[in-house]
């Protein structure tokens, strides 16, 4: 029984010219190529089936290649090129870095590379991964890297070039590989699909090269498991079966909801695409992406959505803009991309989604924003008191879903004030960030300094945690809707009874424990 190649790998690229969307790598190459003059040392560097690999094998054959015209390598018919594509050129070294990263496989690479070719000009080495060489492999790479024989030539291939020492790139000629841009990995899939007989609908490879984010081999290789599913035709309905997807017009009807603020009708297309099987990260993706298209009709950059939609996709997002302003359209953008990014989905997958679709205005209304840009942004009122906002896992009607942030008061805050509001601040933290209700067990209001709110935590492991930015604005949030006020957040190291801790004190340790029973006798005294 033989086993039929997968179509990524029977459809990579025997010359450059089937190189897709990195014709500036490409014709760089050419050049010195038919002037004779290679670099020694290449650093390939771009995010992952963008063709790093397809490109450093092209360059290995054209440098061995034995056609008299320099243009025409590489040629694919001398026993060189045949030798390469089949894989059996023993001049082509290649090696996996994630695999083998030690200094001692480096150190066997360098007492190697004094042999001359077998067979070719050039032994070329291709190292994958480079990144994840260790420190010693990488100083033991330098020497070789700097002053290789001359004929070695190496292709250092990574998808992380920021890991890369600036010693070993810096001896290297440099090429960023591009994520392939929608339109050409569309025709790329025509291609193939024409080549192999396939029937398939034009939706689906627009399907499949939004799916695979820049990665035409993610693309083929979809491709092939798309085709694989169906026997027959493939249709763009049997294509979102498979890929987990919404279709357009279901993503029309939800972005039309939110301008409309119809939430009811909101959660019912939500639901909706969860009955047809859609992946809800997907999903969020899908309306980010959509969203994006309309963000950009709306700025006035309707080239940027026509490159990546279909034109009556194009003119839908065109007429919703005119329903957003700018700050809603990223508002909402925020909102369902931080439900995409959710792993926890818990018993309810579709929750964040329709978390996003309830509080969406309140990441508009910059609830979310940095803290400089708040204080810009948002007018005080006069002194009033301010109304005590329900927790966001109570079921607000629709009326109410723009009462979940009110406006900053100047009214002075109390402790009191806040210990007594208290259960809602964490009913409201319990939606916003799904670790803050268990880490703030060990967290109780201490005193307010000015407009700061301090925040006993009791443990250490906890005040780590909670002592980050974003936490802080996640209480800042809850604080808000519980209270009404605006107060800036501070988590400090307190003992068990509310006796703040200075910071560099353990919360275990000897002084922890006269802290603490100093504060009980405080208490017994009162």
């Amino acid at each position: 029984m033989t086993t039929s190649q997968s179509l990524y790998l029977k459809w990579r690229p025997a010359q450059f010219d089937g190189v897709v969307g990195q014709q500036h790598v490409v014709q760089t190459l050419l050049n010195a190529l038919r002037a004779g003059r290679p670099s020694h040392a290449y650093l390939f560097a771009g995010p992952r089936g963008t063709g790093k690999t397809s490109v450093a094998r092209l360059l290995a054959k054209a440098l061995n290649c034995t056609n008299a015209d320099a243009a025409q390598r590489p040629c694919g018919a001398c026993p060189p090129c045949q030798a390469v594509a089949e894989g059996r050129f023993l001049d082509l070294i290649e090696i996996d870095a994630a695999s083998n990263n030690s200094v001692e496989h480096v150190r066997d690479l360098r007492d190697k590379i004094n042999f001359s070719p077998s067979i070719g000009r050039y032994k070329v080495y291709i190292i994958d991964e480079v990144h994840m060489l260790s420190d010693a492999a990488f100083n033991a790479l330098l020497k070789t890297l700097e002053e290789p024989p001359p004929y070695a030539i190496f292709v250092l291939a990574t998808t992380e070039a920021h890991k890369v020492p600036a010693t070993v790139a810096s001896r290297c000629q440099q090429h960023i590989f591009r994520r392939i841009a929608l339109p050409e990995m569309v025709e790329r899939l025509k291609e193939i699909t024409g080549a192999e007989g396939l029937t398939v609908e034009p939706a689906v490879l627009e399907l499949v090269a939004r799916q695979a984010t820049g990665s035409l081999r993610d693309a083929i290789s979809l491709l092939d498991q798309l085709v694989a599913s169906t026997q027959g035709a493939l249709t763009l309905q049997q294509a979102q079966s498979v890929v987990g997807s919404a279709n357009e017009q279901l993503l029309a009807a939800l972005v039309l909801a939110l301008a409309d603020d119809r939430t009811a009708a909101g959660l019912d297309l939500i639901n909706e695409a969860m009955d047809q099987g859609t992946d809800p990260r997907q999903f969020a993706r899908q309306i980010v992406d959509y969203l994006r298209g309309v963000m950009l009709c709306k700025v006035g950059h309707a080239q940027g959505t026509a490159a990546q939609h279909a034109s009556d996709t194009t003119a839908t997002m065109q007429a919703l803009a005119a329903r957003f302003d700018l700050a809603q359209l990223t508002g909402a953008m925020r909102a369902f991309d931080e439900a995409g990014r959710e792993r926890r989905g818990g018993w309810l997958a579709q929750l964040p989604l329709e978390l996003a679709l309830l509080n969406w205005r309140s990441y508009a209304a910059g609830a979310h924003a940095p803290a400089a840009a708040r204080p810009a942004a948002a007018a005080p009122k006069p002194a009033a008191a301010p109304p005590l906002v329900k927790p966001l896992i109570a079921a607000e009607p629709q009326s109410a879903v723009k009462a979940l942030v009110p406006e900053p008061a100047v009214v002075a805050a109390e402790v009191p004030e806040v210990s007594r509001h208290w259960p809602v601040v964490l009913q409201n933290c319990k939606a916003l960030h799904h670790s803050m209700p268990a880490l703030l067990e060990y967290c109780s209001p201490l005193r307010i300094d000015g407009d700061t709110l301090l925040l006993g935590v009791t443990t250490a492991f906890a005040h780590q945690k909670l002592d980050t930015e974003e936490m802080r604005e996640r209480m800042r949030e809850a604080v808000l809707r519980a209270t009404g006020h605006t107060l800036k957040m501070r988590f400090v190291q307190s003992a068990a009874h509310g006796a703040e801790l200075p910071a560099d004190v353990a919360t275990d340790g000897v002084v922890a424990a006269a802290v603490k029973l100093g504060a009980r006798a405080r208490e017994r005294g009162r």
